[in-house]
């Protein structure tokens, strides 16, 4: 990948983290997750987080950018 593309991709990723929604969204899943006895709940709730909200904003086609 170009470093302009690692760039657009780690600024859209960081615009997400820092979101009151994502921050719940992390929040809920990590509880789940240790109440369901997964595996690294709180890393495994990060990644689902994350991926979720990328998909809500892919479907949305809202476009996040970074400051």
């Amino acid at each position: 990948m170009q470093t302009d593309t690692w760039r657009e991709m780690v600024g859209k990723v960081s615009a997400i983290c820092v979101t009151g929604e994502f921050k719940r969204l992390q929040r809920q899943l990590e509880e789940l997750y240790r109440r369901a006895g997964v595996s690294q709940p709180a890393v495994q709730a990060y990644q689902d987080a994350l991926l979720s909200i990328l998909a809500q904003d892919e479907e949305s086609g809202a476009v996040l950018t970074a400051h």
